[in-house]
């Protein structure tokens, strides 16, 4: 089964949906320039200030008396400039259906991970990666999760994870994430192969980076071990250890 990759929006593909309507301003500006130039013979800055205030509908009274002319140039600018907003408007709505500013949200989001350093990434937002999440921010210390599901991923940011939508065991994803700036990275997936898989490409994307993998059983642990974890741990493994320590305590 071939994985998708991260379809992160670009700076482009956002700006593109403004070009429109910012040549028709500029045209509409410049064209209503001219016109009171010819018609009222007023210098530049006049012309433009009263194309200003004739799209904006601000209100301010005219710069000076308008001829016939003047009031026809008038005219036309505010029907163009009514033209223009209806546009606008439906430009707007377009986007907002089309997903534009969860896309530009995205691009926000892409930024800021590119300035994280010597965070810890945490692969995976189930039961464990919830609580090492929650120990982290205890400590105020920086981290990423990554988690492909989007309902956990919006119950992640409801606590006030930074959450990046991706398949981690991708190399792309880790990448994403900032793994050659990390700390560690903590890999906490549901199933011992994913995990095994994640560690893989990790050890092969930056060989330094301190791996800290979850394992089911004992043979997971040992293939987490021989494919380049730093530390594996068992959480049921773990808490059988404890717990038969605890039936061995005599009561005082």
């Amino acid at each position: 089964m071939k994985k998708t990759s991260i379809n992160w929006p670009t700076i482009k593909s956002l700006v593109n949906p403004w070009l429109g309507p910012i040549i028709s301003l500029t045209i509409l500006s410049i064209f209503g320039a001219i016109g009171y130039r010819i018609t009222e013979g007023w210098d530049w800055g006049d012309c433009l200030w009263m194309v200003l205030i004739t799209i904006t509908t601000i209100g301010f009274g005219e710069v000076e008396p308008l001829s016939e002319a003047g009031r026809i140039v008038t005219f036309l600018i505010i029907g163009g400039g009514l033209i223009l907003i209806q546009l606008s408007l439906q430009r707007l709505i377009g986007l907002n259906e089309s997903g534009y500013f969860r896309r530009m949200k995205e691009l926000r989001f892409r930024r800021l991970i590119r300035k994280m350093k010597d965070h810890t990434i945490i692969c995976g937002y189930g039961r464990i990666g919830k609580e090492i999440a929650s120990q982290l921010q205890s400590q105020n210390t920086s981290f990423l999760i990554i988690e492909k599901n989007p309902l956990v991923k919006k119950n992640a940011e409801e606590s006030g994870f930074q959450v990046l939508l991706a398949d981690a065991t991708l190399d792309e994803t880790l990448v994403s994430a900032g793994i050659h700036e990390c700390r560690s990275l903590v890999v906490a997936l549901p199933n011992d192969a994913s995990n095994l898989y994640v560690v893989l490409s990790a050890k092969g994307i930056r060989p330094s980076c301190r791996l800290i993998a979850r394992a089911q059983s004992e043979e997971a642990s040992k293939k987490l071990k021989l494919a380049g974890a730093s530390i594996v741990v068992s959480p049921y493994v773990a808490a059988g250890k404890t717990m038969a320590e605890a039936c061995t305590i005599k009561q005082s």
